[in-house]
C-alpha cells in the first residue's frame, strides 16, 4: 500500500491508497454514537472533492461499539454512498461478536453496493485487488457527474448542520 493521509479524527483515519486506487478507512478505539457521527462526517468530506469507487473499511481496531450505531449508519450515512461514487466496499469487521453483528446488519441495507465482509485485512485487500485486476497502480480518481457531486456536497453540509442543531458534540473538541 502507498497511503496518503486525507484526514484524521480521534477515531478514524482516512487514506488514499494510490497503488491500489482505493480509500482506506481505519477505525479505532471505544466508540460512542457521537464519535461515529463526527468521524462519518470527516469520511464524507473526503468524497466531496473526489469520487472513490472502492473503499477498504477497517474496523479491526474497534474495541467497543454501542448498539445504536448500526441503525444510525443504515438510515443516515450509508444511503448516500451511491451519490458519493462508491461501488465496492470491503469491510473488515471488529473482532468481537457485536462488530460482526453490526457490520452484517448494515450491509443488508446496502443493496446497491458490492459489499463483502471480512475477518482480516489481508482477505479484504485480496478481494479488492482481484476486483480490479487491470489497474496497475498510480493515482486515478473517477469522474463523477456534476449533479451528483453538487448534491453530495449539499448533503454533507446538511449532515454537519443536523449534528450541530441536534446538539451532538464533536468528541475531538470535548
Amino acid at each position: 500500500m502507498n497511503l496518503q493521509l486525507l484526514c484524521a479524527t480521534p477515531h478514524v483515519s482516512v487514506y488514499f491508497d494510490s497503488w491500489n486506487n482505493w480509500l482506506y478507512v481505519e477505525w479505532e478505539g471505544a466508540l460512542t454514537l457521537p464519535d461515529v457521527q463526527y468521524a462519518c462526517l470527516a469520511v464524507a468530506e473526503c468524497f466531496v472533492e473526489h469520487a472513490y469507487s472502492r473503499v477498504l473499511n477497517d474496523d479491526s481496531q474497534i474495541t467497543s461499539l454501542p448498539p445504536e450505531v448500526a441503525p444510525w449508519l443504515s438510515t443516515h450515512f450509508f444511503p448516500h454512498f451511491r451519490m458519493a461514487g462508491i461501488k465496492q466496499l470491503a469491510w473488515v469487521h471488529a473482532p468481537h461478536l457485536r462488530g460482526l453483528t453490526h457490520a452484517t446488519h448494515v450491509i443488508q441495507q446496502l443493496p446497491h453496493l458490492n459489499v463483502s465482509l471480512f475477518a482480516d485485512i489481508e482477505q479484504a485487500t485480496r478481494w479488492l485487488q482481484q476486483s480490479n485486476p487491470a489497474y496497475a497502480g498510480g493515482h486515478h480518481q473517477l469522474p463523477r457527474p456534476v449533479a451528483d457531486a453538487t448534491l453530495f456536497a449539499q448533503t454533507v453540509k446538511q449532515f454537519r448542520q443536523v449534528l450541530q442543531e441536534a446538539g451532538v458534540r464533536n468528541p475531538a473538541h470535548s
